[in-house]
């Protein structure tokens, strides 16, 4: 049953944060984010509406929610983590969306999912990596490996497979979109040093 309860956790989040932008007091919007719980209990034909959304996305990876609930809490005015530390943790997830989906889709021999039902390997290597992004201050980045490696010892999610509870496809996806928008400020950023540097090389 813990399953459940980690698709109302996924349902209230999201639900708040698609009604965020309206009132914009700390009790404004925690009393947003109860209306969004108890609306994600409210049954619908045997089943709640939490419950409803999860048969169409599933269980969320342990680290989507935690993503959600940083943003959750930006919204009550917590700082969020630097964009440095963003990007890297984003960028760390993505890379694990590429070593993993394309095997799943087909398009390589191997299979890494399997290593998420025996995941000593995985999680030796993924523990040195949390402990570099510690050290290098990227707080964000090593809270979701962690926070994820708890979860799957602790059995929190139906899965018994590791790589269920780092990524699904919509954190992929979000990754991707997340990376290509960073990338597309960074080049209009430099877009006007460049045409400086034209003008000035040719008069």
């Amino acid at each position: 049953m813990t399953e459940f309860w980690l698709a109302h956790l996924a349902f209230t989040l999201l639900a708040f944060l698609c009604i965020a932008r309206w009132g914009r007091g700390p009790g404004a919007q925690l009393g947003k984010l109860l209306a969004c719980a108890l609306l994600g209990s409210l049954p619908v034909a045997g089943l709640s509406l939490a419950l409803h959304l999860r048969t169409y996305t599933d269980d969320l990876a342990i680290s989507s929610l935690v993503l959600l609930a940083c943003a959750v809490l930006q919204r009550f005015g917590l700082p969020l983590a630097a964009a440095r530390d963003r990007l890297l943790s984003l960028g760390l997830l993505f890379g694990l969306a590429v070593l993993l989906y394309p095997a799943a889709l087909g398009l390589s021999y191997s299979d890494p999912y399997q290593l998420g039902y025996a995941p000593r390997p995985m999680l030796l290597v993924l523990g040195l990596l949390s402990l570099m992004l510690a050290l290098g201050r990227c707080w964000l980045g090593a809270a979701l490996l962690l926070l994820a490696t708890l979860a799957f010892t602790l059995r929190l999610k139906a899965s018994t497979n590791y790589w269920d509870y780092l990524l699904d496809p919509f954190l992929a996806l979000y990754c991707l979109g997340a990376l290509a928008r960073a990338g597309v400020d960074w080049l209009r950023a430099r877009r006007p040093a460049f045409h400086s540097t034209i003008t000035r090389n040719h008069p």
